[in-house]
């Protein structure tokens, strides 16, 4: 007779409940609703509050889906019902975490400014993702009750599977917060070369004096502006690698680089703000530009702004 081991039904209802908060909240951003404005509070956003949570509360899957597969490996060689219920518990915190993830993340996503092909690949595995964890989680409630071998195998391979695609995930995600030279931006010349990345240093030997310049000025750029005005990310629609799209500006309608002007230009009185200024670049917990580069930055932009 094979063993079958106790379940609980509160798993279940916990998950029911997420999915009933859920769903509607979706479903109003794909409609293109906020609720909070629907209710007449001008000037405020539960979404736009709610939507930074993504990047605290996207840990809380990876934790709990990697404790379970410590417990479920342990649990390969060493049977116990036991265990079996604390895997059962970790998978349910692990969809309700994962759901939630999806939530802020689909509210994260709808502020704009972010690169349409690597968000698609984000949102793409992500959604794997929980639907693999999703099939897992009921497939070991069926396993509590009758633990075949067959179902064991299946399980595993869809928890293992669910983790890689929780990795690639989190890769495209760190790429649109953080570029995708994150991981190889310090990496030695020999592997830069087998990844096709070129060299990281600069010309050595400059034909100009504004070639060094620029040189310069575009480490910096790429080191603390580039990740939210860059290739992937396009904070406010402004993006700073592009000149001819420095020149246009973003949403402000003032050009970021005034060729010779470094007075009109919005990047320069962005950077001279008071930290506490809303319009402050960077944003406050951000590396700022230190003076030397903040004048290198002027000195090129007075120079005409060679890209």
């Amino acid at each position: 007779m094979k063993p079958r081991y106790p379940t609980s039904t509160r798993g279940l209802h916990a998950a029911a409940a997420l999915l009933a908060i859920v769903v509607p909240f979706v479903s109003a951003v794909g409609a293109g609703a906020d609720p909070t404005v629907a209710a007449g509070t001008p000037g405020f956003s539960w979404f736009r509050f709610l939507a930074p949570f993504h990047m605290v509360v996207l840990h809380l899957p990876i934790g709990f889906l990697l404790l379970v597969s410590a417990i479920e490996i342990w649990t390969w060689r060493k049977p116990s019902a036991e265990r079996r219920e604390v895997i059962q518990l970790g998978m349910t915190l692990g969809v309700v975490a994962t759901a939630l993830t999806m939530l802020l993340g689909y509210l994260r996503a709808s502020d704009g400014g972010y690169d349409e092909l690597t968000l698609s690949h984000h949102r793409g595995w992500g959604i794997a993702a929980g639907a693999l964890i999703l099939v897992a989680w009921g497939l070991h409630r069926a396993i509590l009750r009758d633990p075949a071998p067959g179902g064991l195998v299946a399980f595993r391979t869809l928890l293992f599977t669910g983790l890689l695609c929780l990795a690639i995930t989190g890769h495209h995600g760190g790429s649109l917060t953080h570029g995708t030279t994150l991981l190889t931006e310090h990496a030695p010349e020999s592997v830069r070369h087998l990844l096709g990345l070129g060299s990281a240093r600069s010309p050595s030997n400059p034909s100009t004096a504004s070639a060094v310049s620029f040189a310069t000025v575009r480490a910096s750029l790429e080191k603390k502006c580039f990740i939210c005005h860059g290739v992937e990310k396009q904070k406010g629609k402004l993006r700073l690698d592009d000149r001819a799209l420095a020149l246009i500006g973003g949403t402000s309608g003032r050009p970021a680089i005034t060729p010779g002007d470094p007075g009109r230009s919005e990047i320069i009185r962005a950077c001279l703000l008071p930290a506490s200024h809303d319009e402050a670049m960077p944003p406050e917990g951000k590396e700022p530009l230190t003076s030397q580069e903040l004048t290198a930055l002027i000195h090129w932009i007075q120079a005409g702004a060679s890209y």
